[in-house]
C-alpha cells in the first residue's frame, strides 16, 4: 500500500451503513477516492491545480526532519492568488511551509528538459517557460468542518506566495467561474458534469501520473442521504453512478478536485469539491462533493473573488 493510500485509509471513518440499490444490498464504507476516466491533455482544465504536501512525521532529535508522509489533492484556481480545495487535505498537516501548489500541468513528475527550461524562465524573465511551482503562504480552513461528521463543511481555501500569470500568454491557466450563491437549481438533477484530477485509474490503485477527467451524472439530494446515511445535505452534492452496468468514480489524489458543469450559457462552472465515496467500490456508487453554490459568500470573502 502507497503512502498516499495509507493517508486516506486512515482518514476512513469507521461506521458503515446499509445501502440498498440496483443489485441489492451493499455495504458502505467511506473513503476519499475519482475512479477510470480518461487522460487529459494539458489546458483541458486550465483552473486545475496540484496541491503536495510533504509532511514531516520524525524528526532527529526532534528537530532535523528524517521522515516525512506525500499527501497529494486537487485543487481549483479562484485567481491569481487563491486555491479551492478539500479541507480534510490538511487533516494530516497545516504546516503552510510543508506545502506547495503547481499549476498549469497534468503530469505529477516533472521531467529534467522541464526543469532547465524553468531555470532559463526564472534567469531571462520568461515567464511562459516557467513551471509553475508556488509555495503556500496561508491555508484557511472553513470554521465548521468536522471530519467526524462525515467531513461535514469539507472546503479550504490556499493563498499563494506568489501571485500567478494570466492573459492571453498563458492559456494554461484560467480562474475557475462560481456558480451564484444557494442556487438549488443548479446543476440539475442527471446534468452530466466533470470532475477532473489524479485519481486512480483503477480501484485500489494508487494515484496517477497523469490527471484524469470523468463525466458524473447528478444525483437527487435525497437519494445521495439516504445512500450514506447524511444527516444534512447542506454543503453538500453527489455525482456518479449507482448500478454494475456503469463504471467511473472518484480515488487518492483526486481529494479537493472540482466538479464542474456547464451552466445556462455553457460556460464552466464549479458546483462541487471532491469529497468522499465508497471505499468498496467508487466506482459503481455516487461519490459525495462539497456544494460551491453553499459557500460562494464565505469564499469571496477570503479571496476578494
Amino acid at each position: 500500500m502507497d503512502t498516499v493510500h495509507r493517508t486516506c485509509v486512515l482518514l476512513i471513518y469507521t461506521s458503515i451503513v446499509l445501502a440498498t440499490c440496483a443489485f441489492g444490498a451493499e455495504t458502505l464504507s467511506r473513503q476519499k477516492r475519482v475512479i477510470g476516466g480518461t487522460e487529459i491533455s494539458k489546458g483541458h482544465s486550465p483552473w486545475l491545480v496540484s496541491l503536495h504536501g510533504k509532511i514531516v512525521t520524525e524528526r532527529l532529535f526532534g528537530i532535523i526532519p528524517i521522515r516525512h508522509r506525500h499527501v497529494y489533492c486537487g485543487g481549483s484556481l479562484l485567481n491569481d492568488r487563491y486555491v479551492l480545495t478539500a479541507a480534510h487535505c490538511f487533516d494530516s498537516g497545516r504546516d503552510v511551509d510543508e506545502w506547495e501548489v503547481r499549476l498549469a500541468t497534468v503530469d505529477l513528475k516533472v521531467a529534467l528538459a522541464d526543469r532547465f527550461m524553468d531555470f532559463l524562465g526564472k534567469t531571462l524573465g520568461k515567464k511562459d517557460w516557467r513551471i509553475w511551482e508556488i509555495d503556500v503562504s496561508k491555508i484557511i480552513i472553513h470554521p465548521g468542518y468536522n471530519k467526524n461528521d462525515l467531513w461535514y463543511q469539507d472546503i479550504a481555501i490556499v493563498k499563494l506566495e506568489d501571485p500567478v500569470p494570466s492573459g492571453p500568454r498563458f492559456e494554461h491557466i484560467k480562474r475557475i467561474q462560481l456558480p451564484d450563491g444557494f442556487d438549488f437549481s443548479f446543476p440539475a438533477k442527471g446534468s452530466n458534469c466533470h470532475m477532473a484530477g489524479w485519481g486512480c485509474t483503477a480501484a485500489g490503485g494508487g494515484i496517477s501520473r497523469y490527471a484524469m477527467s470523468v463525466q458524473l451524472p447528478i444525483l437527487d439530494d435525497t437519494e445521495c442521504g439516504y445512500y450514506y446515511n447524511l444527516r444534512t445535505m447542506f454543503g453538500r452534492l453527489c455525482a456518479g453512478f449507482k448500478s454494475s452496468s456503469n463504471s467511473g468514480g472518484i480515488c487518492p489524489g483526486d481529494s479537493g478536485g472540482p466538479l464542474v458543469c456547464q451552466n445556462y450559457l455553457g460556460e464552466w462552472t464549479q458546483v462541487g469539491i471532491a469529497s468522499f465515496t465508497s471505499k468498496a467500490r467508487p466506482e459503481k456508487f455516487p461519490a459525495v462533493f462539497t456544494r460551491v453554490s453553499d459557500y460562494v459568500t464565505w469564499i469571496k470573502s477570503y479571496t476578494e473573488y
